[in-house]
C-alpha cells in the first residue's frame, strides 16, 4: 500500500540529501557512492509513492469481428422491423384499393366474432394518418428493443402482440378496436421500466430516450378523446410493464462491480534501458517509478520511491516565495524601531480625518 503526498504518516525512512531511495529495494550504498541504478535527490525534496491508478485500456477501437457482428445485428433489426411494417402497409393499401372492408376483423371484446382481432388488430388501421403515426413510433421503438435486448426483444415483441389483444378482449370494452398502438404502448413501457429495473448504463440511456420522445403518450391511457381506444393503450402498457418485471433476470444485465484485484495496478512494464531512463529523469526533472527486485518494508509491490530531482524547488523555497507574495499584499514590513514605538504608543497611524496619536495599553 503506497502513501500519498499529504499523508501525515510516512513509513519511508529518512533519507540523506544526495543519496538514493531504498525503502523498497536492497540497502543503498553510502553517500556519494551511488550505484548504476541510483537517482540523485535534491536538497529539501520529499519522497512519496505514486498513487495506484487503474490500468489504461488496451484497445481503442473494437476489432473486426465485433464490428461484423454489430453490422449483422443491425441488418437483422432493420429486416424484421421493415418487414412487419411492409406487411401492415400492404394490408392497408390492398384494403383501400379493393374495398375489402378488412376492418370488420378488429378486436371486439367478449364477442366470438372478435377473437380473430386478437392477432389481426395490429394489422388494421382506419386511415392514412393513423397508419403513419403508428409507423414512425413502431420503427424507432422496435429497433431499440431488438438492438439492445437481442433475443429477448423477439420474445417481448411476440408476447406484446398476443397478450395485448387478449387483455383487451377480456376487458369487455365496447366497439371495434383496431391499430398497432397497443403494441407500441407495450414496447415503450417495457423499454422504460426494464432500463430502470436492470440499472445497466446503456439500458438506462434507452429509458431516458423513450421518456424524452414518447413521454406524452401516457395521456393515451385515459378516456380523454372520443374515438380513441384508451383500453387498448392501457392493455399494452400493463403488458409491457409486466414483461419488464417478469423477465428482469433475462437478457442484458448490470455489469458487476470491479473486484479488488482489478482495481489494483497490474505488473509494471519491463524497463529495457534503466540507466538511460534514470539519466533522462534527472535531466528533465520528471517523476518516475522504477522496477525493484524485492518488496517494500510493508509488503507493497516492488516499486521504488519517486523522488524530486534537483531542478524542482525545495519545500523551504516554496514556503519563502509564498510568504513573500503574501507580504506584498499586506504592505511593507514595519522596522524594529517602529514596533518599539508602537508598543510605547509613540507611533502615528494615519486614519480618516487626519493623523491621530494612538496608544496601546498593556
Amino acid at each position: 500500500m503506497g502513501s500519498y503526498p499529504n499523508d501525515r504518516v510516512n513509513s519511508t525512512p529518512a533519507q540523506e540529501y544526495g543519496g538514493t531511495s531504498a525503502s523498497s529495494g536492497p540497502a543503498s550504498p553510502p553517500r556519494g557512492e551511488g550505484g548504476p541504478d541510483s537517482v540523485r535527490i535534491a536538497r529539501g525534496a520529499r519522497p512519496w509513492r505514486g498513487a495506484r491508478r487503474p490500468p489504461a485500456p488496451t484497445g481503442g477501437f473494437p476489432d473486426a469481428a465485433s464490428l461484423a457482428a454489430d453490422r449483422a445485428l443491425i441488418r437483422l433489426v432493420l429486416t424484421v422491423t421493415l418487414g412487419i411494417l411492409m406487411v401492415i402497409w400492404g394490408v392497408f393499401l390492398i384494403d383501400e384499393q379493393f374495398g375489402l372492408e378488412l376492418r370488420r376483423f378488429g378486436n371486439r371484446p367478449l364477442k366470438a366474432n372478435g377473437l380473430a382481432g386478437i392477432l389481426a388488430m395490429p394489422l388494421l388501421h382506419g386511415d392514412f394518418q393513423h397508419l403513419w403515426g403508428n409507423t414512425v413510433s413502431f420503427f424507432s421503438l422496435n429497433a431499440l428493443l431488438l438492438y439492445f435486448y437481442r433475443n429477448l426483444g423477439f420474445k417481448v415483441l411476440g408476447w406484446s402482440w398476443l397478450a395485448t389483444g387478449c387483455l383487451l378482449w377480456l376487458s369487455g370494452a365496447d366497439g371495434n378496436h383496431i391499430g398497432l398502438s397497443g403494441v407500441i404502448y407495450s414496447l415503450s413501457a417495457f423499454l422504460f421500466f426494464s432500463g430502470l429495473i436492470r440499472q445497466a448504463p446503456r439500458l438506462i440511456r434507452v429509458s431516458m430516450v423513450v421518456a424524452f420522445l414518447y413521454g406524452s403518450i401516457v395521456w393515451g391511457v385515459f378516456p380523454i378523446e372520443v374515438g380513441v381506444s384508451w383500453q387498448g393503450h392501457l392493455s399494452g402498457a400493463v403488458v409491457g410493464s409486466f414483461l419488464a418485471i417478469a423477465w428482469r433476470k433475462q437478457g442484458p444485465q448490470k455489469p458487476p462491480p470491479p473486484t479488488e484485484e482489478e482495481e489494483e495496478d497490474g505488473p509494471a512494464p519491463p524497463v529495457a534501458d534503466r540507466p538511460a531512463v534514470q539519466e533522462d529523469l534527472v535531466r528533465s526533472g520528471r517523476r518516475a517509478i522504477l522496477e525493484s527486485p524485492t518488496d517494500g518494508i510493508l509488503g507493497e509491490a516492488a516499486v521504488e520511491d519517486t523522488w524530486l530531482t534537483s531542478e524542482a524547488p525545495s519545500p523551504e523555497e516554496e514556503w519563502r516565495e509564498s510568504s513573500r507574495v503574501q507580504r506584498l499584499w499586506k504592505g511593507p514590513r514595519p522596522t524594529s524601531s517602529e514596533h518599539a514605538k508602537s508598543r510605547r504608543g509613540g507611533i502615528r497611524k494615519p486614519r480618516q480625518g487626519g493623523h491621530i496619536k494612538s496608544k496601546t495599553r498593556r
